[in-house]
């Protein structure tokens, strides 16, 4: 189901032009390729899950606990670039926001992301053979299981469990209370002076009477890159706001269901190393790796031009 759904969505965008034309998008199209990645990666646990054995071998491990480091990580901040996002779009005007938000800044960000993800799959790779717990040499069996021996030695398991789970889901949730919270003032603004925002968003649509109306500072033809003017779809501001929340909301909720058992159970075994147990540290990392099937689900449900897609697939296949 995440092979299928994510190559699905990553389809959508690579056929669908005004997908790929706002740059905000392209966090999501991200977001499925680290989800993908996440699928394949979990092909190569089936005979240890299954099998109880482990045919790669020590270094097939390693790789493989590199490969994880990278698309969680990369999965989990490529959110948090898509909540700062959905922020941006509604604390700015939008053609600041477009300025701000503009293609080779995400270009920018996605390659920040990807070397993020590299950095921490390097460093525990490196480290591999360093951090064997005393006494604990024996343990680990390459040809039964696949296991990290960094992730047994306590200061790195900590370390590592802030910086690529627990920091990432702290900005997610930061960026969107603060969304919500600016979403709900902007609401009852537009509630309280209704014919101001009447007016405004008929300066948007006609663009031809905004820079007379708006003047030089408050102008809302500001052109975007390459000559294109400003979306239509920026004379409904109250749609834009309503679909940017729909979408946020959606990721960050599967996001919390699927990663906060994972930080809880972490927490409690900082206090309880007796709690600690290898199959319920297996069983709730599995938790994890649902939010990347989950995801593409969420795609077609909140975003009509890839539910569109689907449904234009479907009835040419058919």
């Amino acid at each position: 189901m995440t092979l299928i759904g994510n190559m699905a969505t990553i389809a959508a965008f690579l056929k669908v032009t005004p997908l790929r034309q706002k740059p905000g998008n392209l966090l999501i199209l991200n977001l499925s390729c680290a989800d993908l990645g996440i699928g394949l990666v979990q092909i190569f646990h089936f005979p240890q899950l299954a099998l109880k054995i482990w045919p790669y071998g020590k270094y097939g491990c390693m790789l493989i606990n590199f490969l994880i480091n990278l698309f969680i990580s990369a999965g989990l901040v490529t959110t948090v670039a898509i909540s700062m996002d959905r922020f941006l779009l509604l604390s700015r005007e939008y053609p600041k926001y477009l300025r701000i938000q503009s293609r080779k800044h995400i270009m920018c960000i996605i390659g920040g992301i990807w070397l993020y993800g590299i950095l921490l799959g390097t460093i525990e790779t490196l480290l591999f053979d360093m951090l064997i717990p005393p006494g604990l040499h024996d343990y680990y069996d390459f040809s039964q299981d696949c296991r990290s021996p960094p992730n047994h030695n306590m200061v790195f398991a900590l370390m590592k469990f802030i910086v690529e789970i627990f920091g990432p889901l702290l900005a997610i949730e930061s960026f969107s209370i603060a969304f919500f919270v600016q979403l709900i003032q902007k609401l009852r603004q537009r509630m309280v002076h209704p014919r101001s925002n009447t007016s405004m968003a008929s300066q948007n649509a006609n663009p031809s009477s905004s820079s007379s109306a708006a003047g030089p500072s408050g102008s809302t033809s500001v052109p975007m890159a390459h000559g294109a003017s400003i979306p239509r779809y920026d004379a409904d501001p109250n749609k834009r706001y309503k679909k940017a929340a729909i979408v946020l909301g959606a990721i960050v909720l599967v996001v919390n269901i699927c990663t906060l058992p994972f930080v809880l159970y972490a927490l409690i075994a900082t206090f309880c190393p007796q709690c600690n147990t290898a199959y319920h540290r297996d069983q709730l990392s599995y938790v994890i790796y649902l939010n990347s099937c989950i995801n593409p689900f969420l795609y077609a449900a909140t975003m009509i031009k890839i539910r569109k897609f689907y449904k234009r697939v479907l009835c040419n296949w058919r």
